[in-house]
């Protein structure tokens, strides 16, 4: 009995806040919302009652289950359409991963899964940047100097689609010489294109479908903010030869490569180094999730 999960209360979701308007205001949302949802908040308990294994991931942050309050991943879904999204991600993260793997990522927060260059790795975390916007995260980190560069959250989508639903880079004062540094680093490989590789290659070794959020489903998006945003998924998305079918951006998982004959000569060194890192890659793909 001491280790069922049950949902947990306004104090333990916002143990943080200590702005006594803002936590008035989130506590009249949660009670209503709450109220509201009291099916899926029930039958959230009841699932990860029933997969264990994930309880911990909310034990940690009690705030992720606002998601399923609020919103997750896609403003379009209603309440029980969250709990389903928030189920099937969990489920299939659980078959694709593995279970020993989901272990890990939980205990560690966050696992290299391919060390791209001699100072930058790909890794796959427990998103803690924003729940609302995904459990899962790729970014790539220089660990050395403890320096994220660009984080993209994710989620699984039943039954085989791959959701990109948040890219954000670095907004320091130096962001821009940053990603020219990184993108020389990444062999003429912009980071935020980067992270699209890797998805592509994780779409490829579990079989899933690749999507992207559009722009005005997107979890943070507010039509009183739209004019203000410097990122626009859809341009991205168009970027990356993506087309808009029925709810998402189909993404292609091909990494193009084209001929080495049919590049510059005095580009070819450089195009034939990311070719080796994009092989590189989905090498160490396949070997951390080979079971």
């Amino acid at each position: 009995m001491a280790n069922l999960f049950s949902f947990p209360t306004f104090s333990q979701m916002y143990s943080g806040e200590r702005r006594f308007l803002k936590r008035l205001r989130e506590f009249l949302r949660y009670q209503l919302r709450k109220n509201l949802h009291k099916k899926q908040c029930n039958d959230i308990v009841d699932f990860l009652n029933t997969h264990p294994i994930w309880q911990a991931l909310f034990r940690e942050n009690a705030y992720r289950l606002n998601s399923l309050l609020n919103v997750f991943c896609d403003k379009r879904f209603s309440a029980q359409q969250r709990l389903e999204a928030i189920q099937q991600n969990l489920l299939l993260a659980e078959q694709y991963f593995g279970v020993d793997f989901c272990q890990k990522l939980l205990t560690q927060k966050s696992m290299l899964i391919s060390q791209l260059t001699e100072d930058l790795g790909l890794y796959l975390n427990i998103n803690d940047i924003d729940p609302l916007e995904g459990f899962f995260s790729l970014n790539i980190k220089n660990p050395q100097k403890q320096e994220r560069i660009y984080d993209a959250s994710f989620s699984f989508l039943a039954p085989n689609k791959l959701l990109i639903a948040s890219i954000q880079g670095p907004n320091h004062n130096n962001a821009q010489d940053t990603v020219r540094s990184v993108t020389k680093q990444l062999h003429g490989t912009r980071p935020m294109f980067m992270l699209v590789v890797g998805f592509k290659t994780l779409a490829q070794q579990f079989g899933s479908q690749l999507v992207g959020i559009p722009h005005k489903a997107q979890a943070k998006y507010r039509f009183s903010d739209s004019a203000r945003l410097l990122f626009n998924y859809n341009s991205f998305w168009q970027e990356n030869n993506a087309e808009l079918r029925d709810q998402y951006w189909e993404i292609s998982s091909i990494i193009e490569q084209k001929p080495l004959e049919e590049i510059a000569s005095k580009k070819r060194a450089m195009y034939r180094k990311r070719y080796e890192m994009f092989d590189k890659l989905q090498q160490d793909i396949k070997a951390c999730f080979a079971r």
